[in-house]
């Protein structure tokens, strides 16, 4: 089983081609995966319901398509995780970089509020300094789990200072990669995910299997927009056992989306 925890269709800043549902269809066939969560990226850069009634619809074209709903804080965002929710979405997004907007808005509690009471996980970006912990003091005391999008070796480097981690893992201490706040975090018992697109760099995948356990760990691509093969190959190569790799390359995201 191969499930990509994050595609996407339409078009994209700073591209000039265009994604099509059907480019992200073709891929799946290529590629052999089972199944792929996906949006259309309006409803990150135009507007959250054209966005999530674009998804639903094209999603209905294949029925290896799961839908990712979004929730814009600044525009309806409670109401979009209601309407996901009613509509049978499994799985929401938020998109704090990409839409320009701080997790110091007040709605964005809402939001999460309303996500953990309809049990949808969430994908979020976490790619800049500071945005794992503005996360989970978001979502504080919240029955919510929230999968880390778009974390990357440089992007854990500005989350802390140098620690210890160094003397355990060799290709992160040659890159100067403390990554001691997301794994403190992942071992406080909260239901936190990492997706493993950006983390690409040597033994990560396997380092972080050993620190919080490869059932933290989601395979996401964000095919067609980025290329597949390399986010692929990072995660279905690590040296792990096979009981990990399933539970990365699938299994564990097949749980959260029950």
């Amino acid at each position: 089983m191969l499930v990509d925890g994050f595609t996407v269709f339409g078009s994209w800043p700073g591209l000039t081609s265009d994604y099509p549902v059907e480019n992200l269809i073709n891929g799946l066939e290529r590629f052999k995966v089972t199944h792929a969560c996906t949006l259309s990226s309006k409803g990150i850069f135009l507007d959250a319901a054209i966005g999530n009634q674009e998804t639903w619809e094209a999603c209905k074209q294949d029925k290896r398509l799961i839908p990712i709903g979004v929730a814009d804080p600044r525009l309806g965002g409670v109401e979009q995780v209601d309407y996901c929710a009613q509509q049978g979405f499994k799985i929401m997004a938020l998109f704090p970089t990409s839409q320009n907007w701080s997790f110091a808005n007040i709605t964005v509690r809402a939001i999460l509020e309303r996500m953990a009471e309809h049990n949808l996980p969430v994908l979020i970006e976490a790619g800049r300094e500071g945005d794992a912990s503005a996360i989970i003091e978001a979502a504080h005391g919240l029955t919510l789990a929230i999968i880390f999008s778009d974390v990357s070796l440089r992007t854990l480097a500005e989350l802390i200072s140098i620690c210890s981690i160094y003397q355990q893992s060799p290709s992160l201490r040659a890159l100067k990669v403390p990554i001691g706040e997301v794994i403190s975090t992942l071992r406080g018992g909260l239901d936190i995910y990492l997706a493993t697109r950006l983390l690409c760099g040597g033994d990560t995948i396997e380092y972080l299997s050993q620190q919080i356990g490869a059932y933290r760990l989601v395979f996401t691509s964000r095919f067609p927009v980025s290329c597949f093969s390399s986010a692929f190959l990072t995660a279905q190569y690590a040296q792990l056992d096979s009981e990990q790799r399933a539970a990365i390359m699938g299994g564990n995201l097949m749980r959260l989306l029950g």
